[in-house]
């Protein structure tokens, strides 16, 4: 740890932490540092290459040292500094709900790009989100469509008091209703509407795969919001199952997939009625988006 007798300065802390977070074997060491420095500092990342000389107070020390302390524990950085980006969007982030992350970025961009294609016309587009976590999604949809009306269900209060939180900073809380529900347990559509899209992340992660994922996401973030406690599929199921329940006729559904699901799930939508399949992948090549139309019976 960086001594108090030394003087330090912005760029030292930045090449000494870069350093020691990668010899420890963290990924991404700069980045960690330079969010670090900068929540410690109450800069922003640019602007610490511009005051890259300026010299750290002892009390500066200290809380820089703290926040490394809990990150060198495997706490993700998003949670350490209480705030992420999701599609231009700065959220706040705590262990309440998951981080967003980059692949469900493509979530939300393929059903704003699909509401502006082709609903654009329509007085209002109504969207239902599927364990809405932090908020993300619906936040990126009640901001950039703007006939969007976005109904956010979630069956953790602590998730849903964030997301509220989020919505009330990003004023987008006209445009969305908060809902505590069980997606799992509802039988009938509670809603008293018919919705154009259905939108979901769902606990995807198999029970027999949690423990092969990074200490990080294991330790910290809320395992009820990663996995199903099943097979993975569980919600996938329930989604086709009930998509002529809460859709209109002819709404649309679009879902987050894990590593190697995409194909799996664009066969239960099949089976379940689903046409005009779409299975889209994200910035790393891997299929990520499934997406499918459903039609009541004998009107496709």
């Amino acid at each position: 740890m960086p001594s108090q007798e030394k003087v330090w300065t912005v760029i030292d802390i930045i090449k000494w932490g870069t350093g020691y977070l990668s010899e420890k074997g963290f990924d991404e060491a700069r980045l960690t540092v330079e969010l670090l420095l900068s929540e410690t500092l109450g800069l922003k990342r640019f602007d610490l290459y511009v005051k890259h000389d300026q010299p750290l107070r002892r009390e500066d020390l200290d809380k820089f040292k703290v926040l490394l302390k809990r990150r060198l524990s495997h706490e993700p950085v998003q949670y350490i500094i209480g705030k992420t980006n999701f599609y231009s969007i700065d959220l706040k982030i705590d262990s309440r709900a998951l981080i967003p992350r980059p692949e469900t970025e493509v979530l939300a961009e393929t059903v704003i790009e699909h509401c502006r294609t082709y609903l654009s016309q329509r007085e209002i587009v109504r969207v239902i989100d599927v364990g809405t976590g932090s908020g993300c999604l619906a936040i990126a949809i009640a901001r950039f469509v703007k006939n969007s009306s976005v109904t956010a269900v979630d069956r953790s209060d602590f998730a849903l008091d964030l997301a509220r939180e989020n919505a009330a900073a990003t004023g987008t809380t006209g445009r969305i209703e908060f809902v505590r529900a069980d997606f799992l347990e509802l039988g009938k559509n509670v809603f008293n509407e018919s919705f154009d899209i259905l939108i979901s992340n769902p606990p995807y992660i198999a029970r027999s795969e949690l423990e092969t994922l990074s200490e990080d996401i294991r330790q910290f973030e809320p395992v009820e919001a990663l996995s199903d406690g099943r097979d993975g599929m569980t919600f996938f199921r329930k989604i086709s199952e009930s998509a002529h329940v809460f859709l209109r006729d002819g709404g649309w559904v679009f879902v987050e997939t894990g590593f190697g699901q995409a194909q799996k799930v664009r066969a239960i939508f099949a089976d379940h009625g689903g046409t005009e399949l779409l299975v889209k992948k994200d910035l790393s090549n891997i299929e990520r988006i499934v997406r499918a139309r459903f039609f009541s019976k004998g009107s496709a």
